[in-house]
C-alpha cells in the first residue's frame, strides 16, 4: 500500500492503493495480473476498533496499471471516519474461480488539525 502522507478523517479524493503479488515456478515473486475481463476486486478496510470492515471495488490506479497487480479507489467524506491504525487487504475472484487474498498493511488515519 503506497500513500505519501497520513490520511485524514473526512479526507476525500485521497488515493488507497493495494497491490497484489504471486510467485512464479522459480519461486520468483511477480505482479498478480488483475486486467483480465470480469475479475472482480475488493479493497477491504477494517476499522480500528477490529468490529467493522468497509468494502470498495478496487479500480485502475493512478500509481501503476491493474496488469502489474496495482489497485486502488478514492476516498469520499464518509470513508475514513475515525482515527487510528487502520487494516487494509484485498481480495481478487476470477471468472475461472481463482481467489487470491492480499497481505494486510496498515493505515494509519489521523484526526483533522485543521476543521
Amino acid at each position: 500500500m503506497a500513500t505519501a502522507f497520513n490520511p485524514q478523517v473526512g479526507d476525500v479524493g485521497h488515493e488507497i492503493v493495494v497491490d497484489f503479488e504471486t510467485c512464479d515456478c522459480d519461486g520468483n515473486i511477480i505482479p498478480l495480473d488483475l486486467s483480465p475481463v470480469g475479475t472482480v476486486i475488493t479493497i477491504c478496510l477494517r476499522k480500528p476498533d477490529q468490529t467493522t470492515v468497509k468494502e470498495f471495488t478496487g479500480g485502475v490506479s493512478t500509481c501503476d496499471t491493474l496488469a502489474n497487480g496495482v489497485t486502488s479507489f478514492i476516498t469520499v467524506a464518509t470513508d475514513l471516519d475515525v482515527a487510528g491504525t487502520w487494516c487494509v487487504s484485498g481480495k481478487v475472484v476470477f471468472t475461472d474461480g481463482r481467489i487470491f487474498r492480499g497481505n494486510a498493511s496498515n493505515l494509519v488515519v489521523e484526526q483533522p488539525v485543521c476543521p
